[in-house]
């Protein structure tokens, strides 16, 4: 039996957490899916390896530094930041007109 002399535990009241970075982001979760998707994809195309054949004037240090900028887009979409995802709805968005 439990000893009646035990205090009891309050538990305080905890606002509920977000639901997820498009929370914070203050989209819905399936444009969220699609900003994500249009990072990844961004990332995906600047590790894509530079043709040396190309006269290309891009030196392998600016293309690593491109991967890292992608790497960290994707980074800031999956944290939900706000500023992020809304830049990158407003380029979808010119694309499409």
């Amino acid at each position: 039996m439990f000893s009646t002399g035990l205090a009891r535990r309050k538990v305080r009241s905890v606002k509920q957490v977000a639901g997820g970075p498009w929370d914070r982001a203050g989209v819905d979760r399936e444009t969220w899916n699609a900003v994500r998707m249009m990072a990844m994809a961004i990332r995906e195309t600047a590790r894509l390896p530079i043709d040396p054949s190309e006269k290309d004037e891009a030196l392998p240090a600016d293309h690593e530094r491109l991967g890292e900028y992608a790497d960290q887009l994707v980074s800031a979409v999956e944290n939900g930041d706000p500023e992020t995802i809304a830049m990158l709805l407003r380029r979808q968005a010119h694309s499409a007109s």
